[in-house]
């Protein structure tokens, strides 16, 4: 089966929309920055519980119209019960039709915050088998892996762990996202990061500017 030709549209910090003809998906939608439009929006998936990632006013805007949110279940506890009952759990390991795309779910805890308090678990999604979105945790991934979006900054990222992953994984293309707390000199330096990727074998690395698309090739 030939997957369809996608594009990624950013909102903002690790908010963005996986399109294809037919199909969008909106991943992430975070409470510190305005609403994503839900006109548009086929389905919603969310990684984590955590604030930036999940604005439980979105998720129950979107269920309220009927369109399909997926998630961890611990995103699902954050709503009123009538709301909750339509939220669609998923874990590692699960396969799923999400607006016409197929997904492949991984991931496992958050990545570590604290020496002794686990983090929340962190869902992976492996859209049309060709973009990897991470959330907040390096999921180790068996197979190619096209296009990855991953956290360029983090209070639990180091640069050496991202180059780490980077050369386990081989993408040919990185989408850096989760910068929605930087400066100007903050964004410089991730933005420096992000290219020294490409002396690990990556093609095309991009940040994007909010409400920028990105065509997948």
């Amino acid at each position: 089966m030939t997957e369809p030709a996608l594009r990624i549209v950013t909102h903002h910090h690790a908010c963005l929309e996986i399109v294809a003809d037919g199909g969008r998906v909106l991943i992430d939608p975070g409470e510190f920055w305005p609403a994503p439009d839900l006109d548009r929006v086929d389905a919603v998936l969310v990684t984590h519980e955590h604030p930036d990632h999940a604005d439980p006013k979105v998720l129950t805007e979107a269920l309220g119209r009927g369109i399909p949110v997926l998630g961890p279940a611990s995103v699902r506890a954050a709503l009123d019960a009538e709301t909750a009952a339509r939220w669609q759990v998923l874990s590692p390991g699960d396969e799923v039709s999400v607006a016409g795309l197929d997904v492949v779910v991984g991931g496992g805890e958050h990545a570590a915050m604290h020496p002794e308090t686990a983090g929340p678990e962190n869902l992976s999604y492996f859209v049309a088998g060709t973009v990897l979105v991470t959330g907040d945790r390096h999921t180790p991934w068996d197979g190619p892996v096209p296009v990855l979006v991953t956290p360029v900054d983090a209070p639990w990222l180091r640069a050496v762990d991202l180059v780490r992953y980077v050369r386990e994984i081989a993408p040919h293309t990185v989408v850096g996202v989760h910068d929605g707390l930087l400066n100007d000199t903050g964004l410089s330096i991730a933005d420096r990061v992000l290219t020294s990727l490409q002396r690990e074998g990556v093609t095309r690395t991009v940040r994007p500017a909010v409400g920028e698309e990105i065509t997948v090739p």
